[in-house]
């Protein structure tokens, strides 16, 4: 879809172009790359090498080490190749958000706020933005919230890197799934409902910079990165958080109770620091919802779409162990 969006614009170039001179994208790949390889190296054991190998004479007399590194090497690079495999759908929603950035403005020239803010001024009354920075505003809250905010960007990939390499693969493909979820459904509504967010369409409601981390701060930096693209129906901040909330409380409740206060200043902080309506909030819970209603099912099929398989072979060296007792992660996938 997004290639045909490209092509329909004529930005198929300008996008592409954008995506690789963006270093942030290949950075963040590599050094997952980094340190997936280098963990799996030195993870490799010996005993898994066939006994000729680490035979002296097979090699000239050179001694077991060219066999070890070899395998240590080999189970570099095959584990490498699976974890790519697993983070692609994440690898992907990152990608196409940074494209979908140039693809909106031209995609919907015309933004819907004004539906948004009337609908927010229907239910509260006011502009929820304006009441929160008039009632809690300080610079205190816009350091605390900023940071809240930003956890987005960590608290995902945090929690899956720490499924995957704990082995628990369920819980690591029911996330990998949920966001996949979350994103497509976010990015339709940013094509289906395209808006800019209070900071820019109600510009003159805050004449007030949010001092320190807040405007002239972090946030700044955060919105030039993110420009004029239609991402504020729905709040993925609010989805994808709420997916990680959901997750982790069926799967890692001590994470849970340890991310919850960081989450809940994310909510607060997305209306606070004028990123979204109190509207955009509510669409990104409807769409948490949604994607963690669908994975449970769609998950649920994919596995038992055939018996189990009992595993026979060994586990390699350096690639996460699945958990035992469980059908769905003993069947090869």
């Amino acid at each position: 879809m997004l290639i045909v969006l490209m092509v329909y614009t004529g930005e198929g170039y300008a996008t592409l172009l954008g995506l690789v001179s963006d270093v942030r994208f290949p950075a963040i790949v590599a050094g997952m790359c980094a340190v997936v390889y280098a963990r799996a190296y030195w993870r490799a054991r010996l005993d898994t090498v066939h006994p000729a190998l680490l035979n002296p004479r097979v090699h000239g007399g050179t001694g077991p080490w060219p066999a070890s590194h070899r395998h240590r090497a080999n189970a570099g690079w095959r584990t490498l190749g699976r974890t790519l495999r697993e983070f692609s759908p994440l690898f992907a929603c990152m990608a196409i958000y940074e494209a979908l950035h140039d693809l909106t403005p031209i995609l919907r020239p015309d933004v819907v706020d004004r539906h948004l803010v009337a609908i927010d001024h229907a239910v509260f009354g006011t502009d929820v933005s304006r009441w929160l920075n008039d009632h809690i505003g300080s610079p205190q809250m816009t350091t605390i919230l900023t940071y809240c905010y930003v956890s987005y960007a960590f608290a995902p990939p945090v929690y899956a890197g720490l499924q995957y390499l704990r082995g628990r693969m369920d819980a690591f493909r029911d996330f990998s799934l949920a966001i996949a979820i979350t994103a497509f459904i976010g990015y339709c509504g940013y094509l289906l409902v395209p808006a800019v967010g209070p900071y820019i369409f109600q510009a003159h409601l805050y004449p007030d910079p949010l001092t320190d981390w807040g405007h002239g701060g972090l946030l700044d930096t955060l919105n030039k990165m993110k420009g004029s693209a239609r991402d504020a129906f729905p709040s993925l901040h609010t989805a994808m958080t709420t997916v990680v909330l959901g997750l982790m409380w069926r799967d890692a409740r001590r994470l849970f109770w340890t991310y919850l206060p960081v989450a809940l200043g994310l909510y607060v902080s997305t209306m606070y620091l004028r990123v979204h309506y109190a509207v955009d909030v509510a669409a990104g819970f409807a769409t948490a919802a949604l994607a963690l209603f669908l994975t449970s099912r769609i998950n649920s099929w994919w596995h038992n779409r055939k018996p189990a398989v009992p595993e026979t072979a060994p586990v390699t060296a350096g690639i996460p162990r699945q958990r035992a007792g469980s059908a769905r992660e003993k069947t090869p996938v």
